[in-house]
């Protein structure tokens, strides 16, 4: 019987242990996504292409879905799906206003080739690397485009690499403050007004 209760003990221990290593991951998982919607390219894109219009055929380039930050992907497997993602989100950074007028009429007539039509006349970036240009001081770190490594508040040590900025918690959070206010589409601005407040609550 005693071995029995122990037994039981331990059980609910290992349970709670896996729901917090959940949460956290999910947590880091949604701070990395949000990283890529603050970015310009993201915005010009739901501003765009309304997600209810979205083509389904075009998920895997001009109108990607966000992956879902509580899915049980392994490390690589969520890796490789954010890359993706963000690399299609990135696309739009090539895209002009003018571009922009013509691609939401076609969305809105569902008109799936004039939409091609108008993205394979679009000069793509040369580069994939992350713009992260509105989080980043171009002054302070000698380029506009930098790739960066998150520092969540709990984390006491050095995280360090090669070729990377270090972005403090409190700094993300910052900026983000100051792009959401700055924002010209309202959506957006409400979206991220909802973000930081439901972010700074948990603290």
């Amino acid at each position: 019987m005693r071995y029995a209760k122990y037994a039981r003990q331990s059980t609910y221990v290992d349970k709670d242990k896996d729901n917090y290593d959940r949460e956290a991951r999910a947590s880091n998982r949604l701070k990395n996504i949000t990283l890529t919607k603050l970015n310009a390219a993201y915005e010009r894109y739901t501003a765009t292409v309304p997600r209810e219009l979205r083509f389904k055929e075009l998920r895997n380039s001009w109108h990607p879905v966000t992956p879902d930050h509580r899915s049980s992907l392994s490390i690589s497997q969520w890796n490789q799906q954010i890359s993706n993602w963000r690399h299609c989100v990135y696309l739009w950074n090539g895209i002009t206003d003018a571009q922009c007028a013509l691609l939401s009429n076609a969305v809105r007539d569902g008109d799936i080739q004039a939409f091609l039509g108008i993205c394979e006349n679009t000069l793509l970036p040369e580069s994939s690397e992350d713009g992260y240009a509105s989080l980043l001081d171009s002054a302070s770190s000698g380029t506009s485009l930098a790739p960066v490594l998150f520092k969540p508040s709990w984390f006491k040590g050095q995280i360090t690499h090669s070729g990377f900025r270090t972005l403090e918690e409190s700094e993300f959070l910052n900026r983000a403050i100051v792009i959401s206010k700055s924002s010209t589409n309202k959506q957006f601005h409400e979206r991220y007004k909802r973000y930081i407040n439901s972010y700074s609550s948990n603290q």
